[in-house]
């Protein structure tokens, strides 16, 4: 079985997990204690060199970055058809969620949430940059989603699950969607499916945020 190394307040972390409960394949969480360090014991790092969630443990396989994890678990299912033009379009849109998408709600979120929580200096130049770089790209996928219900066509892929973890935290970090109808219906739609509320209903409802 599938082992998931995650923490709640990691969204990345939810993109493989998203992906295994879609997929309908059977996998475990398992929580890691960042505030403990658990993520730099020696035990973790043979899991994950990098010393970051998620981790995955397929028997004596490991793996890490969400991405790579996503893709190694999504394959060969309709997530991630076994067609190199098929994967191509996913991974151009999946890609393009965590790097233009996901790293600025990382931004605002650290700043808004996890600083605070840690007595850390808030970077107030950091939510400013992450916010208008959210601005940039944010219409590039609102025109899309006008056009297809989903990132790749007519059919919920891993690019999906990609966007869509990539926005967990949104209402976490206070971000304003309203100025994308397409976007949060299509966001509100994927909450309401199974492969979402079997993991949660809410981002950070694990440690009741």
């Amino acid at each position: 079985m599938l082992k998931l190394y995650f923490h709640p307040l990691s969204f990345p972390a939810l993109m493989p997990i998203f992906t295994a409960e879609a997929s309908g394949k059977p996998y475990e969480k398992i929580m890691v204690d960042i505030a403990a360090g658990a993520h730099k014991a020696p035990d973790y790092l043979k899991i994950n060199p990098f010393g970051r969630i998620p981790a995955m443990s397929d028997g004596e396989f490991n793996l890490s970055e969400s991405l790579a994890i996503s893709r190694y678990i999504a394959r060969d299912t309709s997530l991630y058809p076994n067609d190199a033009k098929a994967q191509g379009r996913i991974d151009q849109w999946a890609d393009f969620s965590v790097h233009h998408i996901r790293i600025n709600v990382g931004r605002i979120q650290f700043n808004r949430v996890v600083a605070p929580m840690m007595g850390s200096r808030v970077d107030e130049s950091s939510i400013k940059l992450g916010l208008k770089l959210l601005g940039d790209n944010l219409p590039t996928i609102e025109r899309r989603l006008s056009e297809f219900p989903f990132l790749c066509g007519d059919t919920m892929t891993m690019a999906d699950i990609s966007l869509l973890s990539a926005l967990e935290p949104e209402n976490m970090a206070k971000l304003d969607l309203s100025p994308f109808p397409e976007l949060t219906a299509w966001l509100a739609a994927r909450r309401s499916e199974a492969f979402y509320t079997n993991v949660h209903s809410h981002f950070g409802a694990e440690i009741g945020m």
